[in-house]
C-alpha cells in the first residue's frame, strides 16, 4: 500500500464509478484499457489506495461514458433532481448507494446538454 495518506473523501468519486462498472458488468481491465491507464493505476484509484490525478479520474469518466458536471453547491440538488429525471431516477451516487456530492456530478450527459455556467454572469 502507498505509503502517502489518501485525503478523506478522495476514493467516493471511484466509489461511484465502481458502482456505474459492475452495474454494466465490466472489468477493472475494460475501464482501464479504454481510459488509456494501467489496471493496476485504476485498482488503486477505485479501492482507495491511491490519490489519482484529476485526468486519470476523467479518463475514467470517459471511458464509461459519463461526462463530470461541476455545479454551484446551492444548485447540486437541483442538479441531480434533474439528471435523476431524465435517467430513469438514477444518478451516479445512487448506484453507488450514496447521496451525491454536493459539488461534482458525474453524470451520462449528452455533449448537447453540457454546458457551463448559469446565464447569470455569475463567475465572469
Amino acid at each position: 500500500m502507498n505509503s502517502t495518506a489518501v485525503p478523506r473523501g478522495a476514493s467516493e468519486p471511484f466509489r461511484q464509478l465502481r458502482a456505474l462498472r459492475r452495474a454494466r458488468k465490466l472489468k477493472q481491465e475494460d475501464v482501464a484499457r479504454k481510459a488509456g491507464i494501467s489496471r493496476e493505476a485504476y485498482l488503486r484509484a477505485e479501492s482507495g489506495q491511491a490519490d489519482p490525478r484529476m485526468s486519470t479520474f476523467l479518463a475514467a469518466c470517459e471511458a464509461l461514458g459519463l461526462e463530470v458536471v461541476l455545479a454551484p453547491q446551492h444548485l447540486a440538488a437541483d442538479v441531480n433532481a434533474f439528471i435523476a429525471s431524465r435517467n430513469g431516477g438514477v444518478t451516479a451516487a445512487s448506484m453507488a448507494g450514496q447521496p451525491a456530492a454536493p459539488s461534482v456530478s458525474a453524470t451520462a450527459a449528452s455533449p448537447a446538454t453540457g454546458s457551463f455556467g448559469s446565464g447569470t454572469g455569475e463567475g465572469h
